[in-house]
């Protein structure tokens, strides 16, 4: 039985690793900052433990991961909340680090962020060994909060290792059911790459990691075909009836008032390659395609995708 640290547990990520670590049998610490959210209650009925804390409030964290060996820090900021990004991820990774470095039990520390550390790239494969070149706010708070991490564990050879995940996908965000809402906007000229996880995969990755990850290691986890955004979008509206999707452009975009990390995430181009993942874990993605998925939730919607390709 493992002792599993997980930071952000009433979230999408964190709420199925920690009904999924439950269900194995291991013993979870759910550190929250609301502990009477629903999801919170369900998993604590469960048999989580729940630490009410504040990644931003050092002293919300003494004794946290006393005893625990594995800590993953899956927490999400809006980037609406462009304040407090930094704060969170940059001082909050480096409030946990000292609490975990205190501890004197923890043997693996998982940092989930995302693809915006890249920039916008256009075609070119990007490797872990790619140079980070953010160009909008929230890549910006996560290159930081990386280079702050990895300082550590050459510092102090602390065992941290960090996750550029793509897009997530699966029950409840469904980003079909997000086409057909319009609440999935093409901003740009579609010609973006992008790239995507389902959550059972990424599920398996971030227990995976915890045991055969290489510390102070980066690792892309995203699925093996990144697809551009154009037509991605296109096939799925087409095959529901839809009108092709409209474009924005970047500049009006940002002037009708959207965030600058919203639209940023939406236009650049980040052809992440997962093979530091594949070679190192020899894993076979459940879904290694968005059209793999799409076969067999939307099998009209694979086909459209695939002759649009």
């Amino acid at each position: 039985m493992g002792r599993y640290l997980i930071v952000g547990a009433a979230g999408y990520v964190g709420s199925r690793l920690a009904e999924r670590l439950l269900q194995q049998g291991h013993l979870v610490r759910g550190l929250v900052r609301d502990p009477d959210h629903d999801t919170v209650q369900r998993l604590a009925g469960r048999g989580m433990a729940v630490w009410q804390g504040d990644l931003t409030q050092p002293d919300s964290l003494v004794g946290v991961a006393n005893g625990f060996e594995v800590v993953y820090n899956l927490t999400s900021c809006s980037v609406l909340e462009s304040g407090a990004v930094r704060a969170l991820f940059v001082d909050g990774n480096r409030n946990l680090i000292a609490a975990c470095s205190r501890a004197r039990t923890v043997r693996a520390y998982l940092f989930a962020g995302n693809a915006s550390p890249y920039g916008h790239r256009g075609d070119a494969w990007l490797s872990e060994d790619s140079a980070p070149a953010p160009c909008f706010p929230l890549g910006e708070a996560l290159a930081a909060a990386e280079q702050a991490i990895l300082a550590l564990v050459q510092a102090h050879h602390f065992p941290a290792i960090v996750l550029r995940v793509g897009a997530i996908y699966g029950p409840g965000r469904d980003f079909v059911e997000a086409v057909r809402s319009n609440t999935a906007m093409l901003i740009g000229d579609g010609r973006n790459f992008l790239t995507h996880i389902h959550i059972d995969d990424l599920l398996d990755v971030l227990q995976r990691l915890a045991h055969d990850g290489q510390p102070g290691a980066i690792y892309n986890v995203c699925d093996d075909e990144p697809l551009r955004a154009a037509e991605f979008y296109g096939a799925i509206r087409q095959q529901l009836g839809m009108l092709p999707p409209r474009a924005f452009a970047k500049d009006a975009a940002l002037a009708s008032g959207l965030d600058a990390s919203v639209v940023g995430m939406a236009a650049s181009s980040a052809r992440m390659s997962n093979q530091r993942l594949k070679d190192e874990l020899g894993l076979e993605l459940h879904y290694p395609s968005v059209r793999t998925w799409l076969n067999r939730e939307q099998p009209g919607v694979e086909r459209e995708l695939t002759a649009t390709s």
